[in-house]
């Protein structure tokens, strides 16, 4: 059997096929849209499983080994980082909520937050990753007093696991969060 092809048959092929992607893709786009889908980062601070909407986490990366300290900080400055050339102030916000410094691990994360009046890294214990789901959301309509809930803004269910939505947003303008120095 000759397998051989003219270049004719080549471009027509690739073509075929180029065609067959668009096609495919525009297919899966009409599915999402229509289904509705949602994508944060799962985290967990403490005993607490939480979401970072998307568009509020710049970048996840793992501890640095080299964290210069804040001198006359609070306890849960973590210190400053540089990553790539720019120096990224780190917070730990297992401290900041709830008193208990986060003990570094393989898995703790820092999250940097994207937020244009806010530039800085959040130490978390550990991050699981992208999670997606299927509808958007609903309003948290809590009226537990916790050291999370002013920061929690909806929450979201998914396969008998409840999910709690936290806003680096509200972190940002906490003027709590902003007194950094001891």
């Amino acid at each position: 059997m000759n397998s051989t092809f003219c270049p004719a048959d080549v471009i027509s092929l690739l073509r075929d096929i180029q065609q067959r992607s668009l096609q495919s893709a525009a297919n899966a786009s009409q599915l999402d849209s229509f289904h509705g889908t949602w994508t944060a980062i799962g985290f967990r601070i403490a005993q607490e499983n939480l979401l970072i909407p998307l568009n509020e986490a710049r970048e996840v990366f793992i501890v640095p080994s080299q964290i210069s300290p804040v001198p006359r900080a609070q306890p849960w400055v973590f210190g400053i980082a540089n990553l790539r050339g720019e120096l990224l102030p780190l917070f730990d916000l297992k401290y900041f909520l709830y008193g208990q410094p986060t003990k570094v691990n393989k898995r703790s994360r820092i999250v940097v937050t994207n937020n244009t009046q806010l530039y800085a890294g959040l130490l978390l214990d550990e991050v699981f990753g992208l999670k997606h789901f299927q509808h958007e959301p609903t309003l948290s309509n809590t009226n537990d007093e916790t050291a999370i809930s002013p920061y929690i803004t909806s929450n979201i269910n998914q396969h008998d696991m409840h999910w709690d939505i936290f806003s680096f947003n509200k972190l940002a303008v906490d003027q709590r969060f902003l007194n950094a120095a001891a």
